[in-house]
């Protein structure tokens, strides 16, 4: 739980912070409000609506990478592919929930392109391919930490429950009010990362070559209590630029 409200965090951090913010400033846009939930700007750019996503999938596939390279440091590994999760699946869910919906970075992003129907359905047939590939990856990679079908309540769906309620709770407080609280923050948070519900159903049928055990460390626990409360104080009202 603690390492799921620290990656969920940072994916939101490399979302908002990193990819729209950053992105609009090296434009020559002008960032006005930064919240867990979205970044307000004096003008609309499909490459600050885009680069949210595009950080998060780039920052996943590394996390990924990491993990599998960890070895045996089976707290740094399960670190990471939470991290990867919390990255990968909301980014590909993106363009699943934008191409069916009609709401979000990636509409914004095809917004006034002619053929509207052929791209929105393109993106969400891509968004759904992309999806089903990542959460089987995952499934690969987090099967060391699953001895049996019954471990990934703890493995996978714990970790789900904890960042989708952290999400929430800095949400809550975003200061467009709680209409947004409930047409992004719950949709983005529980359904984003849903696929961490049933990547079991994708698990490798073969054992794993070795058994991995997260061992309790302080430190996380430390890290995450003091992490989450400054990003929902902080982040979940909101900061305001200078412009």
């Amino acid at each position: 739980m603690s390492m799921a409200v620290i990656a969920s965090a940072l994916a939101t951090l490399l979302h908002e912070g990193v990819g729209h913010s950053v992105v609009a400033w090296l434009r020559g846009d002008v960032p006005t409000e930064l919240t867990s939930n979205h970044l307000s700007s004096l003008r609309p750019d499909r490459w600050v609506d885009a680069a949210g996503t595009l950080v998060n999938l780039m920052v996943g596939a590394g996390s990924l990478l990491a993990s599998r390279s960890a070895g045996d440091r089976a707290n740094i590994r399960y670190f990471f592919w939470i991290l990867a999760a919390l990255n990968l699946l909301p980014g590909a869910g993106y363009f699943l929930f934008s191409g069916i919906i009609g709401f979000g970075d990636w509409f914004e992003v095809i917004a006034g392109l002619p053929y509207q129907v052929p791209l929105r359905i393109g993106m969400a047939v891509f968004g759904a391919v992309l999806y089903l590939l990542i959460v089987r990856l995952l499934a690969v990679s987090v099967r060391p930490f699953v001895s049996d079908r019954r471990a990934y309540n703890t493995v996978g769906r714990l970790p789900y429950y904890a960042a989708c309620l952290f999400s929430c709770a800095a949400g809550a407080l975003d200061p467009l009010g709680l209409k947004l609280l409930f047409t992004s923050t719950i949709p983005a948070a529980f359904g984003g990362s849903s696929g961490l519900m049933w990547a079991d159903s994708l698990l490798p049928s073969a054992p794993a070559e070795r058994k991995l055990i997260v061992s309790g460390e302080p430190a996380w626990w430390i890290a995450a209590v003091l992490l989450g409360i400054c990003y929902i104080l902080v982040l979940g009202r909101g900061i305001q630029f200078a412009h």
